[in-house]
Formats: structure tokens, sequence, C-alpha cells
């Protein structure tokens, strides 16, 4: 016990000498949560509309000021210009054309058929396009006196744990379970990298304690840090965005310490391939990037192929990921809590078996 406070203390005390890297894990991460959950949205906005009319065409009038007033659209550039040579130059997101002779005629004749031009560059922009217009055409008729669509099943739409389906309730809980595994990774892999690059590894090998207390000693102290980060960012995303917290404050730290069983392991076993801070640096860009990627916190993993989809399974980030999103919002019970969790205590003792092997105990 002596051993491990006396590792503590150094670790915290060696993390209180350098400003650069203090401020960049305990400011840095509530800075990139408020600039990321702003910056990053699956919401598509200020979409360029270009519509084309002929003169005295009501209907289509309607139909472009409900979309400029919608907050969805904006007026493209050059309207009085060929639409369709402004969507494939660039300059117009999507284009209305109205029929022959305009719609409100066509529409007197039970013909109202209008031509909508997208730009599919962006797929997540021309999905939301066409959700966007179907609902403003949808307004303009009904304003106009026309009923569309007429169907005889009526929908009774109830929108769960994110009823004004904002996109920070889905960003900031993600960013959480980022920000956390980053800290991780930045911490114990820099700190074990530093001691290689300045030679005290070799003293630590040399002293009379094992392998096990210099593993313990170094990963403890940052995960009680990363354990005040994450408070820091979830009171960020509670207070500045208004993100509800409905689940267990109890399955929320039990979560995170679940998760520090593969999150350490991994930073652990990336230190023992990494000789200097550098190398730490790239290898931590480079995982972090991975699992990131594939851990669905910011893009679905059901959208994936199925063997990527294999791969998130086992990557605890991604469990992790949806399991801050359900506490924050759903409020799971905890047989979720218990799924999850055993998942990554499994792939994190499979990745600590391997780091406590490859971890070197002799000069």
């Amino acid at each position: 016990m002596n051993r491990f406070w006396g590792f503590f203390k150094k670790e915290i005390i060696g993390l209180l000498r350098d400003p650069v890297l203090l401020v960049a894990v305990m400011v840095m991460p509530a800075v990139q949560l408020v600039v990321l959950s702003g910056a990053i949205t699956l919401e598509a906005k200020n979409l360029r509309l270009a519509v084309d009319a002929g003169t005295g065409d009501v209907m289509m009038e309607k139909i472009y000021n409900h979309a400029i007033g919608s907050g969805w659209f904006v007026r493209a550039p050059d309207m009085d210009k060929d639409p369709v040579a402004a969507v494939q130059s660039g300059r117009a997101d999507v284009a209305i054309v109205a029929p022959d002779g305009g719609l409100t005629r066509a529409l007197v004749r039970g013909e109202g058929e209008i031509q909508i031009l997208i730009d599919s560059m962006n797929i997540l922009k021309a999905q939301s396009i066409e959700a966007y217009l179907q609902g403003v055409v949808v307004r303009a008729a009904k304003e106009a006196g026309y009923n569309l669509p007429a169907s005889p099943i009526a929908f009774d739409l109830r929108i769960l744990f994110n009823p004004q389906l904002n996109t920070k309730w889905f960003m900031v809980p993600s960013l959480i379970a980022v920000l956390v595994f980053i800290s991780l990774l930045v911490l114990i892999t820099i700190s074990i990298a530093k001691e290689k690059e300045t030679g005290t590894i070799e003293t630590l090998i040399s002293a009379p304690v094992s392998k096990y207390d210099i593993i313990i000693g170094k990963v403890v102290p940052y995960i009680l840090v990363s354990f005040l980060i994450m408070l820091s960012i979830l009171v960020i995303g509670l207070m500045v965005f208004g993100i509800p917290f409905v689940g267990s404050g109890l399955m929320f730290v039990l979560g995170f310490l679940v998760f520090c069983v593969p999150g350490a392991a991994i930073a652990v076993l990336l230190a023992n391939f990494t000789r200097n801070q550098q190398q730490a640096l790239l290898g931590i860009v480079i995982v972090a990037f991975m699992a990131l990627m594939l851990s669905g916190a910011l893009i679905p993993t059901e959208n994936m192929p199925t063997m990527l989809q294999y791969i998130s399974y086992i990557n605890p980030l991604s469990h992790y990921s949806y399991m801050v999103r359900s506490i924050i919002l759903k409020g799971p019970d905890w047989s979720y809590f218990a799924q999850h969790s055993l998942a990554m205590i499994a792939v994190g003792i499979l990745i600590w078996v391997i780091a406590i092997k490859k971890f070197k105990t002799t000069l």
C-alpha cells in the first residue's frame, strides 16, 4: 500500500508540475465538448433553394415562402437563372420546378406534380431535403385549401427520449464517452512513454517493485483524473446544453469504472509499443480515431457493413457510448447495464493479459 501511495503522489505531482499537460487534460475536454456539440450536428440547415415558377403561380410562391420561413432553407443565388444549372454548378442544394403552366393551374386540373432536383453529393443533406420539403408542401397545400396527402390512415406519432429531436441531446452523451476514452489514452500512455523517454523507467524497473506495482501506480491516479474530467463535462452538458439526466447516478459512475478496465488496458498496451511521447501521440490518434469511427458514437453501427459491425461489438467504446447515452436519456434497467458491462469486462481482461505480458520487466 505504501508503494502504491508513493506512485500515486508521484503521478499527481508530476501532472501538477506540467501546466501544459494539466490544461490539455483538464480544460480542453470541456472546450471540445462545447465546440464539437455546436459544430457537429445531424441536422441539415441553410439549404440553398432555387425555384422555377411562372409569374403569378400563387401555389409555388406559398411553397417557397413556407420553405424559407421554416429556417431550413435559404435563397439560392442567381434565382433568375436555370435551376437545373444552379444545382449542377453547386450554387443550389435543391431546386423546385413547377409543371408547365404553373402549379396552381395544375392543381385545378388535378395534376399537381412538381419536380424536385436534389444535389445528393451529401447523403445527409439529400435525405433531410426530401423530408423537409414534404412537410413544407403539405403545409402550403393545406393553407391553400388542398388536403394533402389524402390517406385513410392517421398516425399518432410520439417521439420518445428526445421529443424536440435536438442533436445536442445525442451528441453530448456520446462526446462524454469519447472524451473519457481519450483522457485515459492520453494520460496513461503519455505518462509511461515519458518515463521511457527520460530514462526513469529503468530506475522504476530496477527498484524493488513488481511490474504490477508500476502498472497500478500509473493507471489508478489517471483514472481518478479522468473521473473528474467526466464529471466536469457532464455538468457542462447539463447546465449549458440543458441535457436531461434521467437514469441512475450510481449506474453512471459504475459504468465509468467498468469502462476503465478496457480503456486503461488499451492505454498500457499502446504504451508498450512506444518509446517516446511523439510515438505515443501518433498511436493515440490512430487508436482513438479507429475506436471512434467503429463505436456508433457519431455514426450508427447499423449502417456499417456486417464485418465492421462485428468489430464494433468488441469495441469497448461502442458499449460505453451506448451505455452513457441510455443512462442519461432513457434510464435503463440493470439488465441493460449488465449486458454492456460484461462485454467491456471480457474485452478488458483479454487486453490486460496481453498488456501485462508485453510489459517489460528487464532493462
